[in-house]
Parts: structure tokens; C-alpha cells; sequence
């Protein structure tokens, strides 16, 4: 039987009812084939990261492999009373889905506790979370996640929102988009239920008028979103943020910091996050810094159009949706754990941020070739790969201090 339809708590049990597919029949034949499966999981172990793998093509106006259409598409944060209290509408999917893996894959779980990255994919389904999914460079990394489809993909927002924003920008069925409002990420209230079960958060939030000014957003909001991943056990957290933030002589943060000392923020919120995961085990993160982004409008992106530098040396243009395809990309890549990179347009115009700074950075410009297929999976892609190949780690340079190399413990 097929598991379909998440269903808010809030719905009585008889339309509950009308929500499942398949007579009991079925559905014990489903649960005797799960605990056939759990009794025969320790034999196949070594191989459950392939095994449980589904197959991740997207088609147009299709479902993606591995998931069902469900007639709920969308769970909210729903204010209670005149004191603001808040409580979250779950769907029935999503505990199932939660309930399975903890009872059906045991060993997938001491899997992902004892090695160093494990990508939020595979029999247990965790959900990549996109926070900020409403503005412009977060839906671009919530449609990026959809059009590749094999997984679930959790879109949260402070405001109102609903799928049908979304599916109006791709050709491809995201019916099965998961969307929470009510999540911001200057309230740690708000987190821990947006971020259960989550196998990679994409923090793609903005200070604005109404969700909190740079300090709450880019600062306190990174931390809060930080201890709130590290504390669900999210293996990979990546954090939008921009560069020039450590060279404050520079044009472009002199200019962009007239707005809220928004690069001075950004700049203290990366090293909270990284005091955050100095002693993680088994959970990482990828800082982005972007330089100035444009909006091109495009269909589809490609990742081939990105490079990479360390060292905040240069600055250019890039692409929003280049940037989403770079922040997706990061989530599966071992060699980007606990790294902060910048990334531009590989065709643009590079300029300096300093009188005698080598344009190369500490790591050298790292750019692919490959064919990037916008509608496949990131994971086994050979230009992800390429492009995240031979980073530095933040434990080998300063990348808030002038990236200087740290001195060997």
C-alpha cells in the first residue's frame, strides 16, 4: 500500500479516513513486508545509502520518483489565542514517513552518527528545509530542490504562503511541496519544529521592514538558526550571506553597509556560527557569499556558470538563480563541509577588494566544465563535484580575520 496525503491534526477522523488508499487488507501486507524488511536490514547495511536510494529524475508536470501527490500539500504555524501562542499542524505523511525510518532503518541512523556526512537523502527521506522560502534567492533554491525531485523539500516562511506560488514558476508538479509559515528565524520559539527530522536547512532569510533589521536577521537569526541545527542533529546547514564582508575598506561593503550595517552584521553572524560547530562531530556547515546578485529570470540554471574563490579577494556579479543551484549543490558535497566560499558569475568581471590580494585566494578559482542537468539529482553529478573539489577548511584559515592561516594546535 502507498502512504499518501499528509492531513492536518486539527481534521476530524472520518475525513481522516477519506485520506487513505488501499483496504486493511493492504495495509497489513505493507506493515508485514516493513518488518520483513527491518529483520533482514542488518544483512544489507553496508549497502543502504545505495539500496535505498530512489530513483531522482524529474519530468514536467509529472510526480517525481519516489513520491505521491498528496491531496494536503501544505502544514502552517497557526497563531492561538491573543497571546500569540503557537502550535504546529503537522501532516500524518511526514510522522509516518518519521516513524518507518526510525523503526525500519536503525542502522541508517548509527550510519549517519559515525561518519563525518551523510547527504539528507536515502530510505529515511529527512526533508532539506529552505528558510526565508519566499523571497527572491530562497523560492529559487525551493524550486531547484522540487525541479530535482527524490526527496523532500520543506519550504518555511514568516509570512503567508501557499504552493501555488510556487508551482507557478516551474512546469514541474510540486503539488507535494511542504510549506510551514509562521518561522522566523529572530524567534528560536519558532525553529525547533520547522527544522524535526530535517537533513540539510538552507538559511536564505533577509532582513526587511517587517521580518527584523540586519543585527536580528543576520546576526542573532544565524545563531539561533545554527544551535537550533545542530541541536535536531541537521547533518548540513548552509548560510547565504555576501562577500566583502571581511574588507570594510572595500566599495562594495562601504556601500551595501549604509543599509543597517548589514555587512557588519553578516560578518559577526558567520563567526557565531562558526563558534557554533567549532566542536561538532558529524554535523557541518557551508557559508556562501555571493557577490552582487542579478535577476536573469531564467528556467533553469546551470552550475557551470559559477566560480568559486576562497579568501574574500575579488568581487562581480552572479546570477540569484546561479546562487540557488550553488547553496542546492553544497548540501551533497563532503568537500564543502565547514567551509565558507564566494561565488560569482564565472564570466564576469573580477575586481580586486584590496591593494596586493591574489586573485586566486588560498584555494585557488574553482570552475567546471561538466554538463550540469538542472532537473537531476546533485548528488554523483560530475560538475558538483569538480566545483567544490579542493576547498579549504575553515579549521586551516581565518575567513573572517583576512583569511590568514591558523596556526597548527
Amino acid at each position: 500500500a502507498e502512504f499518501v496525503s499528509p492531513c492536518c491534526a486539527s481534521r476530524d477522523k472520518k475525513k481522516q479516513e477519506t485520506h487513505r488508499q488501499g483496504p486493511p487488507r493492504a495495509r497489513m501486507t505493507a506493515s508485514a513486508l516493513l518488518l520483513l524488511l527491518a529483520a533482514a536490514l542488518p544483512a544489507v547495511s553496508a549497502f543502504a545509502p545505495t539500496l535505498l536510494t530512489p530513483s531522482l529524475r524529474a519530468s514536467p508536470m509529472t510526480t517525481r520518483p519516489g513520491r505521491s501527490a498528496p491531496l494536503v500539500s501544505a502544514v502552517s504555524m497557526q497563531q492561538q489565542g491573543a497571546g500569540g501562542e503557537e502550535g504546529l499542524s503537522v501532516s500524518r505523511r511526514s510522522l509516518l514517513s518519521s516513524a518507518v525510518a526510525a523503526a525500519v532503518f536503525p542502522s541508517l541512523s548509527a550510519y549517519a552518527a559515525d561518519t563525518t556526512f551523510v547527504p539528507p537523502v536515502g530510505g529515511t527521506q529527512r526533508p532539506v528545509v529552505v528558510l526565508g522560502a519566499s523571497g527572491k534567492t530562497g523560492k529559487l533554491c525551493v524550486l531547484s530542490l522540487m525541479n530535482k525531485g527524490g526527496y523532500s523539500v520543506r519550504a518555511c516562511t514568516r509570512g503567508e504562503a501557499d504552493v501555488e506560488s510556487f508551482q507557478k514558476l516551474t512546469e514541474t508538479d510540486i503539488s507535494d511541496l511542504e510549506i510551514i509559515t509562521g518561522v522566523d528565524v529572530t524567534k528560536k520559539e519558532t525553529l525547533p519544529a520547522a527544522l524535526k527530522n530535517a537533513g540539510a536547512v538552507i538559511f536564505a532569510s533577509s532582513a526587511s521592514k517587517k521580518g527584523g533589521n540586519a543585527e536580528k536577521v543576520d546576526c542573532i537569526g544565524v545563531e539561533n538558526v545554527a544551535q537550533a541545527c545542530v541541536d535536531a542533529g541537521v547533518s548540513r546547514l548552509v548560510v547565504i550571506s555576501s562577500c566583502c564582508v571581511t574588507r570594510p575598506d572595500s566599495v562594495g561593503y562601504k556601500l551595501t553597509n549604509l543599509f543597517g550595517n548589514i555587512m557588519d552584521y553578516k560578518a559577526q553572524g558567520e563567526e557565531k556560527l562558526r563558534e557554533v560547530y567549532r566542536k561538532q562531530k558529524g554535523l557541518s556547515y557551508t557559508i556562501l557569499r555571493p557577490g552582487g546578485l542579478k535577476d536573469s529570470n531564467k528556467k533553469e540554471y546551470n552550475l557551470a556558470d559559477a566560480m568559486l574563490t576562497q579568501g574574500d579577494v575579488v568581487s562581480s556579479e552572479i546570477d540569484r538563480g546561479v546562487v540557488a543551484e550553488v547553496a542546492v549543490a553544497a548540501i551533497f558535497q563532503a568537500s564543502a563541509a565547514d567551509t565558507t566560499i564566494e561565488c560569482f558569475d564565472k564570466k564576469g568581471k573580477l575586481s580586486l577588494l584590496g591593494k596586493g590580494l591574489d586573485p586566486q585566494g588560498v584555494s585557488g578559482q574553482h570552475v567546471t566544465s561538466a554538463p550540469w542537468d538542472y532537473t537531476s539529482f546533485v548528488k554523483g553529478q560530475k560538475s558538483a563535484e569538480e566545483l567544490f573539489t579542493g576547498l579549504k577548511k575553515d579549521t586551516e584559515y581565518d575567513a573572517n580575520n583576512g583569511y590568514v592561516a591558523r596556526k597548527k594546535v
